[in-house]
C-alpha cells in the first residue's frame, strides 16, 4: 500500500489503522456487506458544469462460491473525463445538527477536529492503482474550489488497475476522528459526486480491518448527499463479527474498489457530519404484506431407465463439497486444510459423497511454455497432484463415500478469449487424460471425472456452442484412456438449467448431467458480498406475511442496491417457497426424463449470517423434498464457509441431519 502525502503531525494514528486495513481490505471476499441509505437529491443549480466518470464495475463473480474474486484481462478503458473543476451553485452554509467533520471551507486538507486527510492504494500489494489530490505548499492534500452549494470540497482523481494483485485492485481516502460526546448521533452525512465507492465508519474495536461501511452507487451528473444510519452499516463478512459501537468510532474512509479492466475516475466529497438521531430521515414503507402465492406443480412420469440413474442415486446423493482451498486461483496444494478426520466426521453424519473442486491446471508444470507453442508435451508436478487425489480416493473409499474430482477454477483462465484457443482446449483435455488414465486400474466405480465447474464462471460469457467444442474434446481424451468411470458435465452460465434444457446430450454413453441451483436467490444470498445482495438481511423462508416487513430497510435495502435488488424483494411472495423452487428444477428432471439421462444437483445452499437458522432449516428441508420427490440427487455446498454444514467447532448444525435427512 502507498500512502500519499499525509499530514503525519495530525494523523499518525489513521495512517497506522489505514496501512493495516489496506492490507487485508479486499483479500477475502467471504460473506457480508449491509447498508441502508436514505438519499436526498439536491437541486439542479448544484450540477457541475462538466463532470463525468468511470464507474468501476464490480465483476461478475459465480453467484454460488463465497470466496470468488474476479480475476481477468486489464484491458484498458476509455478514460473519462473527471470533475476536475466545479462551478458551484448558491453558496450556503452546512450547519448539521450534530458533529461537523469537515465542510472544507477553509480549502485546507484539515478537518474541523485538525486532523489531516490522507489516500493510499494497493501498490504494496502488488497492484498498480494511483489516487491522486491537490496539495498545498507543505505537500499534504488539500481542498479544490467547487462544492455541494459551497466554495470547496476535497478530490481524488484514481486509475484502479490490479496489476500483480490477486484480488481486487484498491484506492481509499480517509481522516482520523477524534473521540467527542458520540451518544446523540446516529448516522453520518456527507456529499458527492463521481464514482461508486464505500463510505466506512471504522472503529477500534474491529482489530482484522472487517470494518463497517455502506456501498455507495455512481452519480456522475449531479451531486448526491446521502445519510447513512450507524444501525445499516455492515462488515464485509470475512473477518470476527463485531457489533457497531459509534463510541469506539476513530475514523471514517472512502473505499474504491474496481475489478480485472483497468478504470480512471474521479471522486469528490463535501459537507461530512455525524447526524444526531432525531436528525436523520425516517423509513418509508415501501413494501406491501402480501399474501404468498404458491405455483401449483405438476409432475408427470419421472421414471429413467437408464442404469446410470440407479448409479447417480446410489453414489451422488447426499454429498458435500469441501470448498474454498484447492479450487482458488492461488490454490495449489500446500498441506491437507481439510483431509482424513473430516471425511470421517462427514460419514459420521450421514453424507455419502465428497466433491473436491480443484484446480488441476495448477499443476501443470510447463502450462505458460505449451500455450505459448514453446512445448509440445504437458509435464506435471505428480507427486503433489497425486498426493492429493490418491489420499482422497484412500479416505473416502474407507469410510464409504463416493468421490468426485471437480476440475473447478477462480482464476477464470477458460473464459471467452481461450475458449477459441485450441491450445487452450488441447491442454484442459491433455490435463483430465493425464488424470483419467491415473485412475484407469482402479476398482472403484464411484470415481466421477467432473469436466469443469461452471465454465467461464467469473463473467459466464463463453457460450454453449463453445464449452461444446472443449467438453468434448476433454471426454475423448479420457475415454482414449479410460472407458469405466463415469464423467460429469454441467451447462455454460453457472450450470444453467435451462441452457440444458436446450441440449441434445453427448454421443457418450457414460455421463451423468449436473445443475447447479440457488433459488430463491435473494434468500440463499443475503448478506454474500460478491453479490448485488450484500447489504440484503433478515429474508425469511419461505416467505410468510407474519415475517414480512412494510420497509424494505427492514431487509438491508438501501439507495446503494435499490434498483437492483428491491424488484427481487417485492417479488419475493412469488419466489420463496419449496414449490416455486421445485417448479423450476422440474424442468432440468423433465429434459433427462425425454433423454433418459440422470441429472443430479451438486451445488447449492444458503449464506448463514444474514438469515435465522429456523429459515435455513426450513430451506434444506425444502430442498431435501425435492430432490426426493424428483429422484435427483444432491451435493451441498460446502462443509466450511457461509455455506457451511458445521460450525466453529466441527459439530453439524442443531437440526440439519433432520432437514437433510441424511440417516434415512
Amino acid at each position: 500500500m502507498n500512502f500519499k502525502k499525509q499530514n503525519w503531525k495530525k494523523s499518525c494514528m489513521a495512517l497506522s489503522a489505514a496501512a493495516a486495513f489496506g492490507l487485508f481490505a479486499t483479500a477475502c471476499s467471504d460473506d457480508s456487506s449491509s447498508n441502508n441509505v436514505d438519499t436526498i437529491d439536491p437541486p439542479s443549480s448544484a450540477i457541475p458544469a462538466d463532470s463525468s466518470n468511470a464507474t468501476p464495475g464490480d465483476p461478475t463473480v459465480n453467484p454460488d462460491d463465497p470466496t470468488v474474486p474476479a480475476p481477468g484481462d486489464s484491458s484498458v478503458t476509455e478514460t473519462p473525463d473527471t470533475p476536475t473543476e466545479v462551478v458551484p451553485g448558491t453558496i450556503e452554509d452546512f450547519a448539521p445538527k450534530g458533529i461537523l467533520i469537515d465542510d472544507f471551507e477553509d480549502g485546507n486538507g484539515e478537518t474541523a477536529q485538525g486532523n489531516g486527510w490522507f489516500t493510499y492504494d494497493d501498490q504494496t500489494n502488488g497492484g498498480a492503482s494511483v489516487i491522486e489530490t491537490a496539495v498545498g505548499e507543505e505537500g499534504y492534500p488539500v481542498a479544490v474550489p467547487g462544492g455541494y452549494n459551497s466554495k470547496y470540497a476535497f478530490q481524488v482523481n484514481y486509475t484502479l488497475d490490479k496489476g500483480e494483485y490477486a484480488y481486487d485492485p484498491y484506492v481509499a481516502l480517509g481522516v482520523a476522528i477524534t473521540a467527542e460526546d458520540f451518544s446523540k448521533i446516529g448516522g453520518i452525512h456527507y456529499c458527492y459526486i463521481g464514482g461508486k465507492h464505500t463510505v466506512r465508519v471504522e472503529t477500534s474495536d474491529v482489530t482484522d480491518y472487517d470494518v463497517h461501511g455502506a456501498q455507495m452507487p455512481a452519480s456522475t451528473s449531479a451531486w448526491k448527499c446521502v445519510d447513512v444510519k450507524f444501525r445499516d452499516l455492515s462488515q464485509e463478512g470475512w473477518g470476527t463479527a463485531v457489533p457497531f459501537d459509534k463510541e469506539n468510532i476513530n475514523q471514517i474512509s472512502f473505499h474504491i474498489k474496481g475489478g480485472s479492466k483497468v478504470t480512471t475516475g474521479s471522486l469528490m466529497i463535501d459537507n461530512i457530519a455525524f447526524l444526531d438521531e432525531d436528525a436523520l430521515p425516517a423509513d418509508v414503507a415501501d413494501l406491501t404484506k402480501n399474501e404468498p402465492s404458491i405455483p401449483e406443480v405438476t409432475i408427470g412420469d419421472i421414471t429413467i431407465s437408464n442404469p446410470l440413474q440407479e448409479k447417480a442415486m446410489k453414489y451422488l446423493n447426499k454429498g458435500v463439497n469441501f470448498t474454498n482451498w484447492l479450487e482458488n486461483a492461488d490454490g495449489k496444494f500446500k498441506k491437507f486444510e481439510f483431509g482424513e478426520d473430516d471425511i470421517k466426521l462427514l460419514a459420521g453424519y450421514g453424507f455419502k459423497s465428497l466433491r473436491l473442486p480443484i484446480d488441476l491446471d495448477l499443476y501443470v508444470t510447463n502450462k505458460k511454455d505449451f500455450l505459448a507453442g514453446k512445448a509440445d508435451k504437458l509435464e506435471f508436478d505428480d507427486d503433489t497432484l497425486f498426493l492429493v487425489l490418491d489420499s482422497f480416493d484412500k479416505w473416502t473409499k474407507e469410510n464409504g463415500m463416493s468421490f468426485d474430482i471437480d476440475y473447478h477454477e477462480y482464476d477464470n483462465s477458460y473464459n471467452k478469449e481461450s475458449a477459441d484457443d485450441t491450445t487452450y482446449i488441447k491442454m484442459m483435455a491433455g490435463v483430465w487424460q493425464h488424470v483419467a488414465e491415473h485412475f484407469a486400474t482402479s476398482e472403484r466405480e464411484d470415481i466421477f471425472f467432473e469436466l469443469l465447474n461452471e465454465p467461464d464462471m467469473s463473467a459466464g460469457k463463453v457460450t454453449a456452442a463453445q464449452w461444446t467444442v472443449a467438453a468434448q474434446a476433454m471426454i475423448d481424451a479420457i475415454r482414449e484412456v479410460n472407458k469405466k468411470h463415469s464423467i460429469l458435465f454441467g451447462d455454460a452460465q453457472w450450470y444453467s438449467m435451462s441452457l440444458l434444457a436446450k441440449r441434445t446430450p453427448f454421443t457418450d454413453d457414460n455421463i451423468i448431467y449436473v445443475i447447479h441451483t440457488y433459488e430463491p436467490f435473494v434468500f440463499t444470498h443475503q448478506g454474500g458480498s460478491w453479490t448485488d445482495y450484500a447489504a440484503v438481511k433478515n429474508i425469511p423462508f419461505p416467505y410468510s406475511v407474519e415475517k414480512w416487513s412494510e420497509y424494505s430497510a427492514d431487509f438491508g435495502v438501501s439507495a446503494a442496491n435499490k434498483s437492483k435488488v428491491l424488484g427481487a424483494i417485492k417479488q419475493y411472495y412469488k419466489t420463496g417457497s419449496k414449490e416455486a423452487i421445485l417448479q423450476s428444477v422440474l424442468k432440468a428432471k423433465e429434459w433427462a426424463v425425454t433423454n433418459n439421462v440422470p441429472v443430479i444437483i451438486n451445488e447449492f445452499g444458503a449464506l448463514r449470517d444474514k438469515s435465522d437458522a429456523e429459515s435455513v432449516l426450513n430451506y434444506y428441508k425444502a430442498m431435501a423434498e425435492i430432490c426426493d420427490t424428483l429422484q435427483i440427487p444432491w451435493t451441498h455446498w460446502g462443509y466450511t464457509g457461509g455455506f457451511s454444514v458445521v460450525d466453529s467447532e466441527g459439530k453439524l448444525y442443531d437440526g440439519l441431519a433432520e432437514a437433510m435427512k441424511l440417516n434415512d
